[in-house]
């Protein structure tokens, strides 16, 4: 894989070496990428009784902002000798916020993190710092969970065949994950998704044998259709030395890959996202974002071309 040159890896909770940091440093090495470590600190709210409450609140957030310094420089020694090209950062802010505007100031081409904890309704309402990112952030996020072994064993490619499917972005999803998959020696497994638009209506409508024949025959032509498309689409990727085993199912995306990733037990899913962000990131519905909800699984969210994200430098 030669793709990514500047990954930033971010440390949700306190910096430590884990299993997702070492296929980042991984990651980095194979491309010749930098890696910038990070941790965001939100800044204190200054507004108090006195001058002696804002002493003490700015001399706690130096302390706060030199204890991140030290952890993230000890968690890059961690990584050894063989590691890649390395940084440490603190970020200030709002973490979305901090986050992607590092990535639009420094131009990083990868996030990766490891997934946030489970915080109940209010984080399924207004978005973990994971989704928040995946809706808002110009580049690629990788949101890694445990494995029960070092390297992925079944990766799965959602891709979309549909007209307004960005044609661009499904081959970008099949070159990364089959990339990561020859790399991992696993398994790819590629998912098409697909409904006959207004089945139900004719279904319902289909009252004689002929015409329920005819319906048959459309959802039949259709399918064979969305076979076609996937089948061409995988076709340049026959020649990788890794296994390509196919998948065209009829239903809801956003509810079939979850089921298919849990069926064929799947640790890495790659997917694109939708072409625009919801303002401030609160309207949260996108595939990737409900997908990252559903699975137990890795998930590598892809932005199509042309995505330019709400937030700036200048907000």
């Amino acid at each position: 894989m030669r793709r990514f040159k500047r990954i930033l890896y971010l440390f949700e909770d306190e910096p430590e070496h884990n299993a997702s940091l070492d296929r980042a440093a991984d990651l980095a090495r194979r491309n010749g990428a930098v890696l910038t470590l990070a941790h965001v600190v939100e800044e204190p709210d200054r507004v108090g009784p006195g001058e002696c409450t804002r002493k003490v609140t700015d001399k706690l957030y130096r302390t706060i902002l030199d204890q991140s310094e030290a952890e993230l420089r000890e968690v890059a020694r961690s990584l050894g000798a063989q590691r890649p090209e390395l940084r440490c950062k603190v970020l200030i802010g709002r973490p979305h916020l901090a986050v992607v505007r590092e990535v639009l100031r420094e131009g990083h081409d990868l996030v990766m993190k490891t997934a946030s904890p489970d915080e109940g309704l209010m984080a399924h309402v207004l978005g973990t710092l994971d989704t928040r990112l995946i809706e808002l952030c110009p580049c690629p996020v990788w949101i890694d969970k445990p494995t029960p072994h070092a390297r992925y064993g079944r990766i799965l490619a959602a891709v979309d065949l549909r007209a307004d499917g960005a044609p661009e972005l499904q081959v970008t999803i099949l070159e990364l994950a089959s990339s990561i998959a020859e790399i991992d020696q696993a398994e790819l497994h590629v998912l098409h998704v697909w409904e006959l638009y207004g089945e139900t209506a004719l279904r319902g409508r289909a009252f004689g044998k002929a015409a329920k024949e005819e319906v048959e025959a459309m959802v039949a032509e259709e399918r064979e259709r969305h076979a076609a498309a996937l089948e061409a689409l995988v076709e340049p990727f026959r020649e990788r030395p890794i296994r390509i085993e196919l998948h065209l199912v009829k239903g809801r995306p956003e509810v079939t890959i979850a089921e298919e990733a849990d069926r064929l037990g799947i640790d890495l899913i790659v997917v694109g996202t939708h072409a625009q962000s919801h303002l401030a990131g609160l309207l949260l519905g996108s595939t990737a974002e409900s997908l990252l909800r559903q699975v137990k699984c890795a998930l590598l969210a892809i932005k199509p071309p042309g995505f330019k994200s709400p937030v700036t430098l200048e907000d």
